[in-house]
């Protein structure tokens, strides 16, 4: 069962149903539903429910908290796609992890904000140094015009080679949207679209995917 699946409006069970709530639609009526998770032990409550696998709990936790914990991603990333994937990394964490909330030590807000702070400099980090490298190769490339020598050639075909198998490893579900991404350009939307799937699935699947191919490549002695 995916993330997306949880985060969908209960009450739909065994039908077909739409992507997970954006965070637009968990913000459009502030003050006009009241809180799910609120009142005197609250906290431990949730985290009894989170660790006994209850999926409400992490639903009324999205509802509640989504909009700060995409709000600070926001002001930190700078981009929205990127805040609504660290969003959407920071409640799978507590789904997965449940025990990393401990109600002593804080309420549930300040957990996930610290975990979204945490997570979001990962990712501005982690863009920042993509697009250095992106930058050196092309300065590379124009430093050095023509067809690589023939050695990087059986680099570049090795790696290429790597690739495709860790790719054709990966399960369907994971293989396919993953092509349509990052081979035919296709946003995380138009995957879902082409799919018939949420696209809060085709996310989950994508990076799950991801994260598959990078250990493949790190197991093959593919690093960079």
């Amino acid at each position: 069962m995916t993330l997306a699946t949880i985060l969908d409006p209960p009450g739909a069970a065994g039908a077909h149903r739409a992507a997970a709530p954006t965070l637009a639609a968990v913000t459009e009526v502030p003050g006009e539903v009241p809180s799910l998770v609120a009142g005197p032990g609250a906290n431990d409550a949730l985290a009894a429910r989170l660790a006994a696998g209850d999926e409400q709990a992490l639903h009324d936790a999205y509802r509640e908290y989504a909009p700060a914990v995409y709000g600070l991603a926001l002001r930190i990333v700078a981009n929205d796609a990127i805040a609504q994937d660290v969003t959407q990394d920071v409640f799978v964490r507590l789904w997965e992890r449940p025990e990393g909330f401990d109600p002593a030590r804080g309420s549930l807000r300040s957990y996930l904000l610290a975990m979204t702070h945490s997570r979001a400099v990962e990712r501005v980090r982690a863009e920042e140094s993509l697009r250095r490298r992106h930058d050196a190769a092309e300065q590379r490339v124009r430093s050095e015009p023509g067809p690589p020598p023939p050695d990087e050639r059986v680099v570049v075909d090795a790696v290429a080679s790597a690739v495709r198998r860790a790719l054709a490893a990966l399960p369907e579900a994971q293989r396919v949207p993953i092509e349509l991404a990052y081979y035919q350009g296709l946003s995380y939307r138009q995957v879902a679209e082409v799919l018939d799937q949420p696209e809060g699935t085709v996310k989950y699947r994508i990076r799950g995917g991801m994260q598959k191919l990078r250990a493949a490549l790190r197991a093959a002695g593919v690093t960079g």
